[in-house]
């Protein structure tokens, strides 16, 4: 049935993610950039792609590039951008993200980190047992929406209560655990 591959797409996404790192990462960087609109655009448009990769390409995916390597990348990802974000925390500036590469770091830090993920690989086998491939797309994103507009909102009330350098800190501690956490497997 059409509904149930939307519905159940949709609900496991949404429990899946609720509290998952992707979550976190999301409110981690709403509150760092202050931009939650722009931040939950990176966000969506990287969760597309990981869940268009699982609909279409994911089993390729899984043949061709090992995932220990798609592991490690994404937690040295975190963990660089942990780093990056300590080194900047004394600065009162906020970033804008008006640099187009801070836009293209959100979106590769969810992307890389979402690779091989239990959501995408969860969004693969609901595609692949179901006849609406299109349908699962939609409720897993539909289902991503949710919990990364609470995410981002989340975030940005954060910032809105605690200063700036703190909140930085914060966000440089949280990326370096998940990295560790991803590259030893625990993630």
């Amino acid at each position: 049935m059409p509904i149930q591959a939307l519905l159940t797409s949709a609900g496991l996404v949404l429990l899946m993610e609720l509290g998952d790192k992707t979550m976190l990462t999301t409110m981690c960087l709403s509150a760092q950039y202050r931009r939650p609109g722009l931040v939950l655009l990176a966000t969506m448009t990287a969760l597309a792609t990981s869940s268009i990769i699982a609909v279409i390409l994911g089993y390729v995916l899984s043949t061709t590039l090992p995932l220990e390597i798609i592991t490690y990348v994404s937690g040295l990802l975190f963990v660089g951008l942990g780093i990056y974000t300590l080194i900047k925390a004394n600065s009162e500036v906020p970033d804008t993200c008006d640099n187009p590469g801070t836009l293209f770091g959100m979106f590769s830090l969810i992307l890389l980190s979402e690779l091989g993920d239990k959501s995408q690989i969860t969004i693969l086998a609901l595609a692949a047992q179901s006849s609406f491939a299109i349908l699962v797309f939609i409720g897993s994103m539909i289902g991503f929406l949710f919990v990364n507009s609470l995410a981002v909102t989340a975030g940005n009330h954060v910032a809105e209560r605690i200063p700036l350098k703190i909140v930085r800190r914060a966000v440089g501690f949280i990326f370096i655990l998940f990295g560790s956490l991803v590259v030893l497997g625990i993630l």
